[in-house]
């Protein structure tokens, strides 16, 4: 049992897989079992059972194949294999996340969020606070290691992953959550910052993503946070043909999407 604990992937498999990058493995790893069986069945064989019980585990058996697979599949006619792109955040690591309806509501009891008329703004105490922590958090992998593992209720482990010249921070508790290094930052520094008002520990990272709608700068490159299109990405599941991406908050020179603020009419069905 332990070997194979040891061999699982969660951020690949599960609602995490890309199966673009399962389905280009599969098919590599056919080949591959073609070849060899009118020659050496019984290694075919085994070649099939092992490789198939690793790509199930990992996601991929192929190394490196989160790399180089968006761009493989990029060139594939019809748009077949083109993946859908929602911005992963700390609210994602704990099932049963409240309405944001809600978690406004308690920004707003606590004091972080003002009101005035029906206009909504950040406190300017919480908000030179945030961009405090965002400093101290941006360009150092070990600081947001550490910050999101001993402040972040919802987390249970954290490391720094660099995949495709992006670096994302996994996060893992009731589920795994991939968050790009700015979306990270943006969320984790919140955390940290919303840890002196009167929001409860048990709301914060939930909390965190809202606060992200008040964003007006990439915490990383600096750039303006604006409006715009989800881009595509791997890492998700495929949507459906007649899909269309979500309105986000997104930074206008990495492309980082922050927060959702718009689905499309038809995404509920």
């Amino acid at each position: 049992m332990s070997t194979f604990a040891g061999l699982k992937r969660p951020e690949f498999t599960g609602s995490n897989r890309c199966w673009p990058c399962t389905v280009l493995n599969v098919a590599l790893l056919a080949l591959v079992v073609g070849v060899l069986v009118p020659f050496r069945p019984i290694p075919a064989a085994a070649a099939a059972v092992v490789g198939t019980a690793v790509i199930w585990l990992r996601g991929y058996l192929v190394p490196y194949t989160p790399r180089f697979a968006p761009k493989l599949a990029a060139r594939l006619p019809g748009g077949v294999f083109d993946h859908s792109t929602r911005a992963d955040s700390l609210e994602d690591v704990r099932a049963g996340a409240e309405d944001g309806e809600a978690v406004l509501e308690a920004l707003v009891e606590a004091g972080v969020v003002t009101v005035d008329g029906d206009r909504l703004g950040l406190r300017d105490s919480v908000a030179d606070a945030w961009r405090a922590r965002m400093s101290a958090l941006a360009g150092s992998p070990g600081a947001l290691v550490e910050a999101a593992e001993q402040d972040v209720a919802g987390i249970d482990t954290a490391r720094v992953e660099a995949l495709d010249d992006e670096t994302y921070l996994v996060v893992t508790g009731e589920s795994t959550a991939w968050l790009p290094d700015a979306v990270a930052v943006a969320e984790v520094g919140a955390v940290q910052a919303l840890a002196d008002t009167d929001l409860p520990a048990a709301r914060r990272e939930l909390a965190a993503h809202a606060l992200c709608a008040f964003l007006d700068a990439c915490p990383v490159c600096g750039d303006d946070v604006v409006e715009g299109q989800a881009d595509d990405c791997c890492g998700h599941t495929v949507p459906d043909p007649s899909y269309e991406p979500p309105t986000v908050l997104a930074c206008e020179n990495c492309g980082v999407a922050f927060y959702t603020l718009e689905q499309p009419a038809d995404a509920d069905g």
